[in-house]
């Protein structure tokens, strides 16, 4: 029978680890429910200085609405039995991480939807025309979310707040029977709270 040191569960050995890295790293609050500490107040000063050089928010909404139209517009060309409609409410949301701290905003817009979808042949042209207005209003990174037929998705996100989930972000989801366009304003300072305003 031998006396050596017993060997840990693997279970045991996984918390040890996580322990070991929430300690090194300082992510034991958030990972463990608490919440995030909050931002300094150079943080704060550098987002909302970033947001002061942007769009208000009542223009980059328009210009975003824009583009879902004519991404919409752009399917319809290629498929003209198509006919889009916009479905559910515009919401205003919060923005997050030292965002939140700037008065800004998020604006969820109404959703565009389209019974009836693109053939498979003409999805790659029309992504592509998606992706180009998409990066018109700073959505420049494509996550294609898949592309088999009947079903595809893509999504374009801005770098804007991307870090705090604060961004831009563009979504179309197509089967056999439909096809969606989602879109969010990623945090903006709405007109009134703007320096000089």
């Amino acid at each position: 029978m031998t006396t050596g040191p017993r060997r840990q569960p693997a279970a045991l050995r996984s918390i040890a680890a996580l322990a070991v890295a929430c300690l090194t790293t300082g992510g034991c609050a958030t990972l463990l429910g608490d919440p995030a500490p909050p931002p300094s107040a150079d943080e704060i000063a550098a987002v909302t200085a970033e947001l002061t050089e942007l769009p208000s928010s009542e223009v980059a909404e328009q210009q975003v609405a824009s583009v879902v139209e004519q991404i919409a517009a752009a399917a319809a060309a290629l498929e003209p039995a198509l006919r889009w409609s916009r479905i559910d409410d515009r919401a205003i949301g919060p923005c997050y991480g030292p965002y939140a701290h700037t008065g800004g905003r998020r604006v969820v817009l109404p959703r565009y939807r389209t019974d009836g979808s693109l053939p498979a042949a003409a999805w790659p042209g029309f992504q592509e025309t998606a992706r180009a207005l998409a990066a018109s209003v700073g959505a420049t990174d494509m996550l294609p979310g898949g592309s088999s037929s009947p079903d595809r998705h893509v999504t374009f996100e801005g770098g804007d707040g991307a870090r705090w989930d604060s961004n831009t972000e563009l979504s179309i989801l197509a089967d056999a029977r439909s096809m969606t366009i989602t879109a969010t304003v990623g945090c903006r300072l709405p007109a009134d709270d703007r320096p000089g305003a």
